[in-house]
């Protein structure tokens, strides 16, 4: 028989207790590399082979969040009692996990839900497993320390790009530009060309981040864990004789990470942080108020949301842009796009990880860029993971902010229960082992180029691993000197500073996607464990403690066991085989060895049969190496239709393998001489539905009807010659309209509009 019986004091086994010091060291270490190492978001398309190293790092680490948590589970229930928090994650995490099956089996591209999947799950079982281990005061002040050390490090790197990379960058291009692009793979003098110029002239900040706004979205959270430490700092005055230098010290260490946040002119960012600073501000002044009057705020506040998001539907559906400048213009093109694409996958979204494949059908033809994500938190995840998923997600977070509004009056603190011993002993030996992690996993990441000299290889040691361990390690030093103090969070000040963090961050998501950033994300979430935990220890919310018999317990371990192999095998071994292969293959390409290549490609394409990136690969080189053997053979384009029509069956949304096959097919249509109409046929067939599957490109448009007009089909051909035109002069128009008084960067390229035109005129049979 097991029951369920609960008990305010739970004392943990000795062995459970050093584990829980080991995961969190591990967590935090997984925290600070992931803030000081550039990492893709994972809304972002995960199958792009131009970085596959990128995926096996982040897959990586999902895994190890993933295996924490079951170790944590196993030797719990080992232990034979089962001392379990709520945190109130648990029905949101529950109902996201089921909409993400759903969304993940109607998914065109697979390979892209799951692996899109389970780096956006972990750091949400991080979640979990934090607000059992972090039940003292002593263990969320070292994680708020290292938070705020990070945002440091964070401010650091920002200020060396704003004072003097960007700069340097500036003048090498100017010396000397193609050198730049080349590598690049961008044209001179292209529209391409434009945007690089405009990106690198604009001297965006994004220190170790992929953009500047997923920099300022880091910088909140490490800010709002610099100022619940300040304010301890102050509300503890009285009984610390040493307060003032504890205050000087806080003061200036959270100034360089606000610094940081305001370098990055992330305007979502820097919004979303003078939004939550008034909220904190206003709960400091009139915390009394607040709490009596918080059911009606609550409502206030949701009634006010519901309204701004009439007004900004309103003014967007009216103006055709929001208001701002063009950041502001293209997020409403962004926005109704991705509208459209729920209005068609209503109830199960296109799948995690798939917008990138899907947004070009729903693109609206002017618009200048292509995206992998709408720039906000919400409609990202209704349009990938559906309604259920959006649910299951805004359960995850606003559920336990509801229950800390909403929870019952604090518990007074025990007399002499301050944590400070126990403080002291853990904040060091943390600090050691997070600078010891980051001096062995950044060389591991971070890898030095082989063929640099001694000189430069010490040089960029020292710039790379040390510097960053050196500042992190002050930054930790001055905050762990301010959080040397007795007690965290009495009067609710702290919870309420780590409240306002956390809606400060998701009010900047509403026009961006830094909170996908895994770096924003996994910081996002140990704030996140530490409000739980924190608002927990102060309602004296009594611990689930669970005696369950010996099947049950073997059960939950082979359950969780299972569900860290499928982590590992569905998801990181394919892709660490596949990848090893795929760069084996490049190297052989590059010595033009194309059977190896071809070999390594198709075993690659086995390990992983989720992946059509692979196939499509591989059917580029077998295109490359028919163009460059002088097209004679035949056989090379039946190799590339094969792997292509493997990469459509795997991905059947991708535009681009039927732009490919078409191609393909024209070639052979070249080349073949009873067949050939049946091979310009199939040609005009897959040239459409490339332009079907992203109708706002001129390119495709052009390239469909050039195919219809070798068939004779002059009508289709007028059509999609109009339509490439039409594309054309709306991207002009919204050119014009976002860089009034710059040279026009042709999309479509100038011969092929006049051509378009030309052929209208005679196709049409209008005059000159």
């Amino acid at each position: 028989m097991t029951k369920m019986e609960t008990n305010l004091v739970c004392r943990k086994s000795k062995g459970l207790v050093v584990l829980e010091y080991v995961i969190l060291a591990l967590c935090l270490c997984i925290m600070a590399l992931r803030a000081t190492v550039i990492e893709m978001p994972v809304v972002q398309s995960l199958n792009q082979l131009n970085n596959p190293g990128n995926n096996i790092y982040s897959l990586t680490i999902s895994a190890v969040l993933t295996g924490l948590l079951v170790i944590w589970l196993a030797w719990s229930f080992c232990c034979k009692r089962v001392i379990y928090r709520v945190t109130w994650v648990e029905p949101g995490l529950c109902v996201f996990i089921i909409a993400a099956v759903i969304a993940g089996l109607s998914a065109a591209n697979k390979r892209a839900a799951l692996d899109s999947f389970q780096m956006l799950l972990a750091p949400i079982l991080m979640v979990v497993m934090l607000v059992q281990i972090l039940d003292s005061k002593a263990r969320v002040k070292v994680v708020l320390v290292c938070v705020a050390a990070l945002g440091v490090v964070g401010a650091y790197q920002c200020s060396e790009q704003f004072f003097y990379t960007n700069k340097m960058m500036i003048q090498q291009y100017q010396q000397n530009p193609p050198a730049m692009l080349e590598p690049l793979g961008i044209a001179y003098n292209s529209f391409d060309h434009m945007l690089f110029e405009h990106r690198l002239f604009s001297q965006g900040v994004h220190g170790f981040f992929t953009t500047s706004n997923s920099a300022g979205s880091f910088a909140l959270l490490a800010s709002f864990a610099a100022i619940v430490l300040f304010v301890n700092v102050l509300r503890n005055r009285k009984s610390d004789t040493s307060w003032a230098a504890r205050a000087v010290v806080a003061g200036a260490a959270g100034f360089v990470v606000v610094f940081g946040l305001l370098i990055t002119r992330s305007k979502g960012a820097i919004i979303g942080f003078l939004a939550a600073m008034c909220m904190f501000g206003g709960y400091l002044l009139f915390g009394s108020f607040l709490r009596r009057h918080r059911k009606t705020l609550v409502v206030f506040c949701l009634l006010l949301a519901v309204a701004g998001g009439i007004v900004v539907v309103g003014y967007g559906s009216m103006k055709h842009r929001l208001p701002g400048g063009n950041s502001m213009l293209v997020r409403w093109q962004y926005w109704r796009a991705s509208a459209q694409m729920c209005a068609d996958k209503a109830l199960t979204g296109v799948g995690p990880g798939n917008f990138v494949h899907y947004y070009p059908r729903y693109k609206t033809p002017g618009a200048l860029e292509t995206v992998a994500d709408p720039h906000n938190f919400l409609l990202s995840i209704l349009t990938q993971y559906g309604p259920l998923g959006l649910l299951g997600f805004l359960g995850i977070i606003l559920v336990p902010l509801w229950k800390v509004v909403f929870a019952t009056a604090p518990v007074a603190p025990k007399a002499g229960d301050s944590g400070i011993l126990a403080y002291r002993r853990i904040v060091v030996a943390f600090g050691v082992v997070i600078c010891l992690g980051l001096l062995v996993l950044r060389p591991m990441v971070l890898k030095i180029p082989a063929t640099a000299s001694f000189v430069e290889k010490q040089a960029a040691a020292v710039m790379l691993y040390v510097l960053v361990t050196a500042v992190f390690a002050v930054g930790f030093a001055c905050f762990a000197f301010a959080g040397d103090v007795k007690g965290i969070g009495q009067g609710e000040i702290v919870v309420a500073g780590l409240f306002c963090g956390v809606i400060g961050l998701l009010i900047h998501n509403l026009v961006d996607f830094a909170i996908f950033e895994p770096g924003v994300l996994t910081a996002f979430s140990a704030l996140l464990a530490c409000l739980i935990g924190l608002h927990l220890q102060g309602i004296g919310r009594k611990a689930v403690v669970w005696k369950p018999g010996a099947g049950v317990r073997a059960g939950v371990i082979i359950c969780a066991a299972g569900v860290l192999w499928w982590a590992l095998a569905y998801g990181l071994v394919p892709t660490a085989k596949s990848v090893a292969k795929i760069k084996e293959a490049r190297r052989a390409v590059a010595y033009r060895r194309f059977e190896a290549a071809h070999e390594l490609l198709g075993d690659a394409a086995e390990d992983d049969r989720l992946n059509p990136a692979i196939a499509s690969m591989d059917a580029q080189v077998y295109l490359n190496q028919y163009r460059s053997g002088g097209k004679t053979d035949e056989k090379l384009l039946f190799e590339a239709e094969r792997n292509l029509l493997e990469a459509v069956r795997r991905n059947s949304i991708d535009y681009k393998n039927y732009e490919r096959l078409a191609e393909v097919y024209g070639l052979l249509g070249e080349a073949a001489g009873s067949r050939q109409r049946e091979y310009l046929s199939k040609a005009f067939k897959n040239a459409a539905a490339a332009a079907e599957r992203y109708p706002g490109s001129g390119r495709l448009a052009f390239a469909a009807g050039e195919s219809a007009e070798r068939l004779g089909l002059a009508g289709k051909a007028l059509g999609y010659y109009r339509q490439a035109i039409r594309i054309e002069d709306a991207y002009r128009r919204q050119f014009r309209l976002m860089y009034p008084g710059r040279e026009i960067f042709s999309r479509l390229g100038e011969g092929k509009y006049e051509a378009a035109k030309q052929r209208v005129r005679e196709l049409s049979g209008e005059e000159n």
